[in-house]
């Protein structure tokens, strides 16, 4: 299982923070604007005070059993944020291309156009160091550098 910086099991039914590892590397995730205010982009607050935005993980099937409900390492979960937005629409993360670069960057809102695998909205929770880190498993897992 994953565990939080108290030592308790990741569940699918609490919020959690998403901090750096280690001091000195900015703060928690949040949601940002691109240039257009909508959709959000994910992304980290420079301040390493703050600690951003709440995010819950779902196993990635669907809803699971009530004894699934423990999030594990390698296992591919949805994230979102616990969290309203002026944008009035979902905060769960995907995989999207911008507009005009063409760059991958993990998002909010709706999904547009998916890609042949379908899996905008799969990451993975992966041991790194003394911590963990997240990577995006849209094609094949891709470190998010957080």
């Amino acid at each position: 299982p994953v565990h939080d910086t108290e030592g308790h099991e990741l569940s699918a039914d609490g919020s959690y923070y998403v901090l750096p590892a280690s001091p000195g590397h900015g703060g928690g995730l949040t949601m940002a604007p691109r240039v257009l205010p909508c959709p959000l982009l994910v992304a980290q607050e420079t301040d390493e005070r703050r600690k951003g935005l709440p995010v819950r993980f779902t196993p990635w099937g669907g809803a699971a059993a009530p004894e699934d409900r423990t999030i594990r390492v390698s296992t591919d979960v949805r994230i979102r944020f616990n969290a309203a937005t002026i944008c009035v629409q979902s905060t769960e993360w995907h995989v999207g291309d911008e507009p005009l670069t063409g760059a991958r960057r993990v998002v909010t809102g709706p999904l547009i156009g998916p890609s042949p695998s379908g899996r905008e909205n799969a990451f993975r929770v992966e041991k790194y160091g003394g911590g963990y880190k997240l990577v995006s498993c849209r094609d094949s897992c891709q470190d998010l550098g957080v």
